[in-house]
């Protein structure tokens, strides 16, 4: 039970010793640092230290007992709104920082600028773990909005392990409240029915998710921002996947609306049944 506290605290960015001090003085009322030593184990030496610590957090206090230094709790309320005050102050502090930062480096930003060829905006990608890499990397980066057009083939093929990482990474950014549309193909998909258990559980964590027969391309949009797509080989159809990234607010614009016409025109991820049962029968 009381790891569990600890560890809470701890993810609040108090030390473990800080942690059990804390509780022990909530648990005793009030102790000196030799009957705080006894109760946690920690050296008498790191109890005075820990201590101050805990008070310049305002999370206990000191006083004098005769000649004995006593050290009580405060209020779990108090203690963690004021832990609460120091978060705040500060983040305010660090947004300050990065305000003045910013200012500060725009300028040689915008110099460097004018030095930037067109193929700074593009990346060629040509092997399945560089393109799984860059995936994750623009998923995890996503702030608003990713939308995908899915297809074979996929960077993932015969690993499980990278499936899992990509889905962890669209599951996290869920979570934040990053809305997630897939258009998913399935004319050209082998295994629909592990097609369809993927589905499903994005599905729960949030994705929107819709089937359409046939897809022009395998390409997804991050941010109306950023465009990963797939460079179809047609002199080697049997090539290994080749993607590209472009940096282009316009092209990403585009292939949004690209999105919505054909999101418009494709079905209900659960069609997916109906077209599983069918090709069984065949």
């Amino acid at each position: 039970m009381f790891d569990e506290y600890y560890k809470q605290m701890m993810e609040l960015g108090m030390s473990e010793n800080e942690a059990k001090i804390y509780m022990a003085l909530l648990m005793k009322r009030e102790l000196t640092a030799m009957e705080i030593h006894e109760f946690t184990g920690i050296p008498r030496t790191k109890v005075y230290e820990i201590t101050k610590k805990l008070i310049l957090k305002g999370m206990c206090i000191e006083k004098k007992m005769g000649k004995k230094k006593m050290y009580q709790a405060v209020d779990p309320e108090r203690a963690f709104n004021n832990l609460i005050l120091e978060f705040k102050s500060d983040l305010d502090k660090r947004i300050k920082l990065a305000s003045s930062i910013s200012e500060s480096l725009r300028p040689l930003f915008s110099k460097g600028m004018e030095n930037v060829d067109v193929s700074d905006y593009i990346e060629i990608i040509t092997n399945a773990p560089s393109i799984h890499e860059k995936y994750v990397c623009l998923v995890k980066n996503t702030q608003f909005e990713m939308l995908g057009f899915v297809r074979p083939p996929y960077a993932y093929k015969g690993r499980v392990n990278r499936l899992d990482e990509q889905e962890d990474a669209e599951f996290e950014i869920l979570k934040y409240g990053v809305t997630v549309r897939v258009l998913y193909e399935y004319k050209h998909e082998e295994d629909l029915e592990a097609t369809y258990t993927h589905i499903k559980k994005c599905v729960a964590a949030g994705e929107k998710a819709r089937v359409i027969e046939e897809l022009p391309i395998k390409m997804y949009v991050f941010d109306r921002r950023y465009v990963l797509m797939a460079l179809d080989d047609v002199k080697s159809p049997n090539k290994s996947l080749t993607m590209i990234v472009i940096e282009h607010p316009g092209l990403a614009k585009m292939a949004a609306m690209l999105f919505d016409y054909l999101w418009d025109q494709a079905k209900d991820y659960t069609y997916l049944k109906k077209v599983i049962k069918d090709r069984k029968k065949n």
